[in-house]
């Protein structure tokens, strides 16, 4: 069995894939990323710009963040559709849905970056059991900061689902923190999985339809200098067409 089908058995199996570079378990950094330096360099860089999340109900100051939204159609045809809100239901995020959230969307120079292209495209081939020809993704960038006076919480809504079919949730960066404990669990919500995205590219696969995940809180190791913890997240949602 090769990685990509270790991973769609995982997937189909329990619900989700862990691709860590340390174990060698990751073919999309072993098979793509990792040839892409300057590329990726440019792309990890583009964290360093978000705005900040203005749309938090604890009054926090901790998230930053961009958010866009793509087609991809059969043959790899990825199309950015137009700009528009962030929505979630209150029962999928009790403590900040409800409301259309208008973050700013990718820099051109990130939407550009072949990248972002390379993840959605491989994403799509080791997701796509059955040959769905369109598929809704939305992407996020999101930044959590920490400093001495708050905690960085990377999923302030706790142990949730998404209401995707697929997600996947990419490292860029950790910076003088710990936690960030990536958690997930059953249809029951019994943890299942607990450990941190440690390297540039450290991949975590969900079915967003069989389990539920969340984060712990990150806090600065120095806490005299800003902490933070950079993740690319893409939900991928199949188009039902009638």
């Amino acid at each position: 069995m090769n990685p990509d089908q270790k991973i769609q058995s995982q997937l189909k199996s329990q619900g989700y894939s862990i691709l860590q570079r340390k174990d060698g378990s990751n073919p999309l950094w072993q098979k793509k990323l990792q040839f892409l330096v300057t590329e990726l360099r440019y792309f990890q860089k583009s964290w360093g710009m978000l705005p900040a999340d203005n749309f938090l109900n604890d009054g926090g100051h901790y998230r930053y963040r961009r958010y866009s939204v793509f087609n991809w159609r059969d043959s790899q045809q990825l199309t950015l559709l137009p700009h528009e809100p962030h929505y979630q239901s209150t029962y999928r995020n009790a403590m900040n849905g409800g409301i259309y959230r208008d973050f700013d969307a990718f820099e051109d120079s990130t939407l550009k970056n072949p990248v972002l292209h390379t993840i959605i495209n491989w994403c799509i081939a080791t997701i796509n059991f059955h040959k769905e020809k369109d598929w809704r993704i939305q992407a996020h960038q999101f930044r959590i900061q920490t400093n001495n006076k708050e905690s960085g919480k990377p999923t302030p809504e706790g142990i949730h689902k998404d209401g995707a079919d697929f997600i996947l949730i990419m490292l860029l960066e950790r910076n003088n923190i710990t936690g960030g404990v990536s958690h997930i669990y059953d249809a029951e919500k019994h943890l299942q999985f607990g450990a941190v995205l440690e390297e540039l590219g450290d991949c975590i696969i969900l079915d967003d339809r069989k389990v539920w995940h969340g984060v712990s809180e990150i806090h600065a190791l120095d806490k005299s200098q800003i902490g933070y913890r950079d993740v690319l997240v893409l939900t991928f949602h199949k188009k039902v067409h009638a």
